[in-house]
Order: C-alpha cells, then sequence, then structure tokens
C-alpha cells in the first residue's frame, strides 16, 4: 500500500543519513578531515604546514559530489524522473540557510536547522484557514518567505555563527603538556 511504502522510504532516508553521518564523523578524524579543518580555518597556516591546498579543495570536493551523487540516485529512484525544475532557487537557498543557520561544520546544528526549516515552512502550508480569517487574498505561502527571512536576520543577530557555533578541533591531546621555563629560553626553543 502507498502509506507502507511511504514509512519505508522513510526508514530508508533515515538509515541511509546516519551512514552519511557516521562516515562523515569517521572522515573529519582522518588525516584528511583535519586537513579539511585546517584549510577551513586558516589557509595560508595550512599552506605553511605543507598541506597541499589544491589536493585537499579537490578532495572535499570530490567526496562532497559523491555524497551528493547518492543522494541524487536516491532521489532518481524516489521521482522516477529528474528535471531542472525539480531543483529551483529556493530550494538552494534553503540549504544553504539550513547549513548558516546550524553553524558550519556542525552536523548536530545542521540537523537541527534543518528540521526547524523544513518543519517551520510545513507548519506555514496548514496555514490555510488564514484565508478565511483574512479574506482569498491572502496567500500564506507568500509569507512564508517573509517569515523566514525575518528568521534570518533575528540568528545572526542573536547568534552570528550559527546555532551550534562551538567549533572544536576533532583531536585533542590526551593531556595538557607544560613547558618549563628552562627549556623556553632564548635558542632552546
Amino acid at each position: 500500500t502507498p502509506a507502507y511504502r511511504t514509512i519505508f522510504l522513510y526508514y530508508v532516508i533515515f538509515a541511509l543519513s546516519l551512514l552519511t553521518a557516521y562516515v562523515t564523523i569517521r572522515l573529519r578524524r582522518l588525516p584528511v578531515g583535519r586537513a579539511w579543518e585546517a584549510l577551513r580555518e586558516d589557509e595560508i597556516a595550512c599552506r605553511s604546514l605543507g598541506i597541499n591546498t589544491v589536493n585537499t579543495k579537490l578532495t572535499a570536493f570530490s567526496i562532497g559530489a559523491g555524497f551528493g551523487g547518492f543522494a541524487g540516485a536516491f532521489f532518481a529512484a524516489r521521482q522516477g524522473f529528474i528535471s531542472p525544475e525539480s531543483f529551483v532557487f529556493m530550494e538552494s537557498a534553503v540549504i544553504l540557510a539550513i547549513v548558516v543557520l546550524g553553524g558550519m561544520g556542525s552536523l548536530a546544528g545542521c540537523a537541527i536547522a534543518a528540521v526547524a526549516m523544513i518543519g517551520g515552512t510545513e507548519i506555514m502550508r496548514e496555514l490555510d484557514f488564514l484565508k478565511a480569517v483574512f479574506g482569498s487574498g491572502f496567500d500564506p505561502t507568500h509569507y512564508r518567505m517573509l517569515l523566514f527571512g525575518l528568521a534570518m536576520v533575528l540568528i545572526m543577530i542573536w547568534k552570528p555563527r550559527g546555532l551550534i557555533s562551538t567549533r572544536e578541533p576533532t583531536v585533542f591531546l590526551k593531556e595538557r603538556k607544560s613547558v618549563s621555563g628552562s627549556l623556553v629560553k632564548e635558542g632552546h626553543g
């Protein structure tokens, strides 16, 4: 039945997103993931450490394209066809807003922002009863974009780096090491 098919697809999408999150977290702990982090923070310092920035950027792009192809294959199988009308500018703007609102570099923040943004737009679709209150000229889908812009401005004022804005390195030293005063004299490091 269509209901079971929808429930099955929900669980498949959920499992694929968990798999993607797991692979992403594992990639961040690898040397290439640490190079991506260093490149994100400061490209000049990254070059001075001897990291090839061109290869690092190309690796990030190719792995991102792989994830995009993975999602696109599932989208094509679900839709049955792909047309340019499926990918309008507004979809790109919403995805960019999800990343910015969630906090760049934060997987949990992006998940929270995605639920808030997509859930908020779906709640706005359900406000058809407002047409009866304000008249037939009132269309809640037009005001949805107004509220979307207002939410973006408020978040940028309240939390300019995103909802979860802590950018901590993925690799830490197990214990803090202090340098003794005798080692910091001139010529000794």
